[in-house]
């Protein structure tokens, strides 16, 4: 059965193989296996279909972000380990999702997301830091360990977008326990 989640679904696959400009209405059917006229009678047009397409996975991983973020940590050194492999795991997760967000980075087809994704899991991330950090770290330092840890797993999932578009293999290849244990000694 023909679902809407199902052609949003094929809709963020085409978007991440063309982009949103490049993906038409005909692909978009054609990938859901259903016919145009169908993607107008439940969407209106394209924007709707790719705007709801969108808004759909931004909230999806806003939900786990939150989800993962509201739970308690028995240290710092647990949540930094579970953090930075979270992070990975919600990026691969939402790949498709993240290869959209990179390649239409600054699109007025993404100015709706505010904050973007990338943004949204910053704010979490520090806010838990400064949760969990020693009260002798200040909120700079704990404000840098969340840029760090938000950054490395940012260009980690860059590399593997550049992987999936351009077929260039990543060149980065650090692991979510060798980055906490770096963020544990900055925390020393």
């Amino acid at each position: 059965m023909i679902t809407n989640e199902s052609i949003m679904d094929a809709t963020l696959c085409m978007m991440a193989k063309h982009g949103i400009k490049g993906s038409t209405t005909r692909q978009l059917a054609e990938a859901a296996g259903i016919n145009e006229a169908t993607i107008f009678k439940k969407f209106k047009n394209k924007d709707n279909l790719i705007h709801m397409t969108l808004e759909v996975q931004f909230e999806s991983m806003k939900a786990e972000i939150n989800q993962f973020f509201d739970k308690d940590f028995e240290s710092a050194k647990v949540f930094l380990r579970q953090a930075s492999q979270f992070i990975s795991d919600i990026y691969e997760k939402y790949r498709d999702f993240m290869v959209i967000s990179v390649r239409e980075m600054g699109s007025k087809d993404m100015e709706f997301i505010d904050p973007s994704i990338v943004e949204y899991l910053y704010e979490r991330v520090n806010q838990k830091v400064q949760e969990m950090i020693p009260s002798k770290n200040s909120s700079q330092e704990a404000d840098a360990i969340s840029l760090i840890l938000n950054s490395v797993i940012l260009l980690i999932m860059v590399e593997k977008v550049r992987d999936d578009i351009y077929k260039r293999p990543p060149t980065i290849t650090t692991t979510a326990d060798s980055l906490a244990d770096v963020l544990l000694k900055l925390l020393k």
